[in-house]
């Protein structure tokens, strides 16, 4: 009789997880241990991903400017062109803005990695990688105090105070007043994801019926902690926004299908493009190429 124990055999577990791996990305990146021409091709992929960071940041200016209301030719209090289509002009703007924004921190990210990461490690997220650029040695607090009235007019410390205390149009949309939230995780909401917090008692049993949902995604330091919008300006306090509302807006916020525009949604892009683009203009000056683009 045949042996039919291996046809009963239990399959063996696999799983497949994504690595960097810093040999490689030295080679392909930097170039080290290529050939002449290898070498000729990392460099000009890198001087491309400073190019084209140049070319959106100055496109996303050019798009911005078109859209500021010539009193001249316009009737007081009314715009030359639909609020819907500003809205979204607005956005393309601000979506042009943060492409600029990720080849910088996405070519910081590989530069970093190829001359001082690891032999392997994880694949980072994108809100680790646009931290990178805003802390030292790329962005120290003392560039940051250097921002101070944005290209709205507003004090930095007022922008940032409105951001971190919005409410979220979403939410209110669907269940009414909603208090202390900031922009909808539209990802997590579209399918059912929420974060549950539940409670252990002494026995070490955690009780379900004592959970908390959560729909939101709160602006937190680093630290993990909410931000207290009323706080005063701190270098943690830009930081924070631009990584959690700024990169949440871009993500998240979308016009398709919407029939009217919002003021509220105007009002939210231009407070976001004009805090990202003094960070994109700082990180893209000559003598951040080293530590960005490894030029």
């Amino acid at each position: 009789m045949a042996d039919t124990s291996l046809s009963h055999a239990r399959p063996s577990a696999c799983r497949t997880r994504l690595e960097r791996i810093q040999a490689t990305a030295q080679k392909h990146w930097l170039g080290r241990g290529a050939t002449p021409e290898q070498q000729a091709s990392s460099d000009e992929i890198r001087r491309q991903y400073y190019v084209t960071a140049q070319e959106y940041h100055r496109s996303a200016h050019a798009l911005y400017e078109s859209l500021h209301v010539q009193m001249k030719r316009a009737a007081a209090h009314k715009a030359p062109f639909a609020l819907p289509n500003r809205n979204v002009q607005l956005f393309l703007a601000y979506s042009i803005l943060w492409e600029a924004f990720n080849h910088v921190y996405t070519a910081a990210a590989y530069t970093h990695f190829a001359a001082e990461g690891p032999d392997r490690a994880e694949v980072e997220d994108e809100r680790t990688k646009i931290d990178r650029v805003l802390n030292p040695p790329i962005l120290t607090d003392a560039d940051l105090s250097k921002i101070t009235v944005l290209k709205n007019g507003e004090t930095v410390n007022h922008a940032l105070s409105r951001m971190v205390n919005r409410s979220s149009r979403e939410l209110k949309e669907i269940y009414g007043k909603t208090d202390d939230h900031t922009l909808t995780d539209m990802d997590a909401f579209l399918q059912g994801v929420v974060a549950v917090t539940e409670v252990q008692d002494a026995a070490g049993e955690w009780q379900r019926q004592a959970q908390h949902e959560s729909w939101t995604v709160q602006a937190r330091n680093a630290r993990g902690e909410p931000i207290n919008g009323d706080d005063p300006w701190s270098p943690e306090k830009y930081r924070s926004v631009l990584r959690w509302h700024c990169y949440q807006i871009r993500t998240n916020l979308n016009f398709v299908g919407k029939s009217e525009g919002s003021i509220d949604d105007a009002i939210l892009i231009i407070r976001a493009f004009c805090l990202v683009d003094p960070i994109v203009g700082m990180l893209l000056q000559p003598v951040r190429q080293a530590a960005i683009f490894a030029l």
